[in-house]
């Protein structure tokens, strides 16, 4: 099994994480993730599967029986909240927001992603950006 020790250390490693901060986060010991690493030891099922869903990879990834290192990014788990894609802006829609658990308004979460909109335009000047996006977001801001 060292082909899922060599992706779990890369995947680790990516995050720039150390064995005990990925221990901590799944709940087992440092010691096992280092098993694991240098295949001295196999996860069980419900804990390969916890680690595949932690780094947001299939099982069969982890397992080497296939090179495809996450899903589809038109994919989603049904059971995945608004935004668990990494993405700010689909984490915005979510009713639940908070800050120090006074609920956020509509209109207030609003002014969140006009300012984010502001932070993106003046950041794509040194990051190639699809200019289609930003025209899309104009156009929704002299909508709304």
């Amino acid at each position: 099994m060292r082909i899922l020790g060599q992706r779990l250390r890369t995947l680790r490693l990516e995050k720039k994480m150390r064995q005990e901060d990925l221990a901590r986060e799944i709940g087992i010991s440092k010691s096992a993730i280092g098993m694991y690493e240098r295949g001295e030891r196999e996860p069980s099922l419900i804990l390969l599967r916890e680690i595949a869903d932690f780094f947001r990879v299939s099982a069969d990834f982890l397992l080497g029986r296939s090179d495809r290192a996450s899903f589809p990014s038109n994919l989603r788990r049904k059971s995945d909240p608004p935004g668990a894609d990494g993405n700010l802006k689909n984490f915005l829609t979510r009713k639940d927001l908070h800050w120090d658990q006074i609920p956020l308004a509509k209109k207030e979460l609003r002014a969140v992603k006009e300012l984010m909109e502001v932070v993106v335009r003046e950041r794509s000047a040194h990051y190639e950006v699809n200019p289609d996006h930003i025209k899309k977001a104009d156009r929704r801001n002299k909508r709304g």
